[in-house]
């Protein structure tokens, strides 16, 4: 059985990706356009949240924590930038016992995006050894929000699938207004919007912060 210690940490983030104006328009194929390994398909940055649940603490200063390429210089920057941010918990969690629970990592698509391209551009810019790239990006605990999900939306759907942001916050956050879609972060980066991308980013986390404490309101058993 797991124990969830006090120091147990919980990371939510969202990041944004920019893909050229020829790769955006595929009418077959994957439905996500974007590929790290891609030219010109660049990581513009992203907003971390990380925190021990159980003791409220907050990890990252400010609260919502902002790494973007215009602030940052370029996307090698931001990369390391994110990576030391999992390096850090990697390094806390090295003195837990066997079973206490690992560092866990929550957002909606992480596991088709974010966590792949982090750990895409982290070999790509050789932030690290590949091993231990690997050992810091990939052994932490990923909940991706859009599965946790399925099981509290009624669907007709013949196969289990991933639920969208929107179909969560629905459900769980009635209270908030729509976001668009997500292709609009490359027409505001063709724009030069970089404000507007970054206040996005920011308010997705916050919803997916929300998101997680509202499920698990759900879900727990009473004591």
């Amino acid at each position: 059985m797991v124990n969830f210690p006090l120091s147990t940490e919980l990371l939510v983030f969202d990041l944004e990706a920019y893909v050229p104006a020829e790769d955006r328009r595929k009418k077959t194929g994957a439905s996500l356009a974007v590929n790290p390994f891609r030219e010109g398909h660049t990581l513009l940055g992203g907003v971390f949240h990380l925190s021990r649940p159980r003791t409220r603490e907050i990890l990252t200063e400010p609260a919502f924590e902002h790494h973007w390429i215009w602030d940052e210089g370029d996307e090698a920057e931001v990369v390391s930038s994110i990576y030391q941010i999992f390096s850090g918990m990697r390094r806390r969690a090295s003195v837990k016992k066997q079973h206490h629970a690992d560092p866990v990592v929550a957002g909606v698509g992480i596991a088709q995006f974010d966590m792949p391209c982090i750990f895409a551009k982290c070999l790509a810019h050789e932030v690290a050894p590949a091993d231990e790239i690997y050992e810091t990006v990939c052994k932490v605990r990923v909940v991706d929000l859009a599965v946790a999900g399925i099981g509290f939306l009624p669907s007709k759907a013949p196969v289990l699938y991933p639920k969208t942001h929107n179909a969560l916050a629905d459900r769980f956050i009635p209270e908030r207004a729509k976001k668009p879609t997500g292709k609009v972060v490359w027409e505001m980066a063709d724009e030069k919007d970089f404000a507007g991308i970054a206040e996005r980013c920011a308010g997705e986390v916050k919803e997916m912060v929300l998101l997680t404490e509202r499920m698990i309101a759900e879900t727990k058993v009473k004591e």
